[in-house]
């Protein structure tokens, strides 16, 4: 797994997420229950070029996990690299959308609603991007667990897994579930990619390079 690529998709998971926070700052600061403090102006459009700009690296990410695979399995790396181009390319066009969907929905004076249920209620396209990267990033994580070309760490690390953990963790709470929840798939991103950096990192000290 070339330290590079990881390092790079790691920033961007980081950057991403970030974007994602703030997104999420400026749609539930329309949330009286909340009673959070307004985000200043540029806090919508950062946010969106933030996480518009940083996922597609995750696909440098995936490729330096599917080159670790290929040797003993091709298939699983051919999945591991097609579908997680896929998601990221899916992923950016979810956060370019969601940020335009919040900035209509302010702009409308539309009724602040959870990021969950304001997902549902912004039409067929976001909800469609959701479920077709909920598949490939599915696809992508079986692919890694599968594989025993990795370290177990990174197999039961897989993004998916990692997402689930998170959201879990985030369910109880209604700030959970209005920030932690939403902002899993990018966090859980920058689980994986820093487990794959440190499992390289290891492997390299154990050859000696």
């Amino acid at each position: 797994m070339p330290k590079r690529e990881l390092a790079i998709a790691l920033s961007a998971a980081a950057v991403a997420t970030a974007g994602d926070l703030l997104l999420l700052l400026v749609g539930n600061s329309q949330r009286p229950e909340l009673a959070l403090p307004q985000p200043p102006a540029f806090a919508l459009p950062l946010g969106g070029i933030l996480g518009v700009c940083a996922i597609p690296f995750y696909a440098l990410g995936y490729r330096a996990v599917a080159r670790a695979i290929r040797p003993g399995s091709p298939v699983l790396a051919r999945v591991v690299l097609v579908c997680g181009v896929a998601a990221a390319a899916v992923g950016a066009l979810i956060h370019g959308l969601t940020a335009l969907a919040i900035g209509e929905a302010i702009r409308a004076g539309t009724a602040a609603a959870p990021p969950v249920e304001a997902v549902a209620a912004s039409g067929a396209v976001l909800v469609a991007s959701w479920l077709a990267a909920a598949v490939f990033f599915l696809a992508a994580s079986a692919a890694i667990f599968a594989s025993r070309a990795l370290p177990r760490s990174v197999a039961w690390l897989n993004p998916v897994a990692v997402t689930l953990a998170l959201v879990l963790a985030g369910l109880p709470t209604e700030l959970g579930r209005s920030f932690l929840v939403p902002a899993a798939p990018n966090l859980a991103h920058v689980v994986f990619f820093f487990v794959c950096l440190r499992a390289l990192d290891r492997e390299l000290r154990v050859r000696g390079d």
